[in-house]
């Protein structure tokens, strides 16, 4: 058997190569048909390949943008003075060192992120990309792999079966998609299952949650700069309560990222 038995005629190859891109073009246009592209949040259809949100809803997102507390990331009127600390962090500083999230808390993205968290629906997944891409944009900046950590806000075992997934993780790996095994996925551990926040008030929330996280593995955060991922920044007791388990951990500093986060949360 000779070298030219063994491979096809140039001709052949061609011609089979032409068949398949034209079988896949009908392929996709037979698919966009029968399941047309619609919008993550108000399910119209998307005329551009690759849209995932429709510009009405883009149009309807609020962004964070400064002036902005320098150390909350809560948003602060415009005086021309730029950011700087809101009269909650003078008066009570947090336990991180930082917070910042991408946009506020309300329609698309609370709808978007309800449905990552509770439905399990990581077709919005593209969509909360999208919205986030200006600050994932801006951390791309200042993330060093070598020296920083990146650790997602963790589930109780129990309720991670339950819903399927633990949406922090997800989001962090938006947040931070060069972290390779800089993003310590068991480092930070709940140590009970605690009622969902949700349900409770701020001074309830604080109890609910009170030393209920602990690190496994503290030589792996140890003098590091954490990158606390979650999805929303509500009263804060959630990732304060993290950082409080990291820092004890001797951690290095702790700064907290959430995609939304609620207009006014103490």
């Amino acid at each position: 058997m000779t070298a030219q038995d063994i491979f096809l005629p140039y001709g052949v190859v061609s011609g089979l190569i032409f068949f398949m891109t034209i079988w896949k073009k009908w392929a996709e246009a037979c698919g966009e048909l029968i399941f047309p592209r619609r919008c993550s949040c108000c399910r119209v259809d998307l005329p551009s390949k690759g849209q995932v949100i429709c510009g009405r809803c883009l149009d309807t997102v609020r962004y964070l943008h400064s002036p902005l507390c320098s150390c909350c990331g809560r948003g602060l009127p415009d005086s021309g003075g730029g950011d700087h600390l809101c009269g909650f962090c003078l008066r009570q500083p947090p336990v991180y060192s930082r917070a910042r999230a991408a946009v506020h808390y309300e329609d698309p993205v609370s709808h978007l992120l309800h449905q990552l968290k509770y439905a399990a629906d990581t077709s919005t997944l593209p969509a909360l990309a999208q919205i986030m891409e200006p600050l994932v944009r801006e951390l791309a900046q200042e993330f060093q792999p070598a020296g920083d950590r990146v650790i997602p806000v963790p589930l109780f075992p129990a309720r991670l079966k339950k819903r399927g997934l633990n949406q922090s993780l997800l989001l962090a790996r938006i947040f931070f998609p060069q972290a390779g095994e800089a993003l310590l996925v068991d480092t930070l551990m709940r140590k009970r299952d605690t009622l969902p926040q949700t349900t409770l008030n701020g001074e309830a929330r604080r109890k609910n949650l009170k030393a209920a996280f602990a690190v496994r593995n503290p030589a792996a955060v140890r003098g590091r700069r954490i990158f606390l991922v979650d999805d929303v920044l509500t009263t804060g007791t959630t990732v304060s309560e993290c950082s409080r388990a990291l820092l004890a951990a001797a951690a290095a500093e702790v700064c907290v990222l959430t995609v939304a986060r609620v207009a006014d949360y103490r």
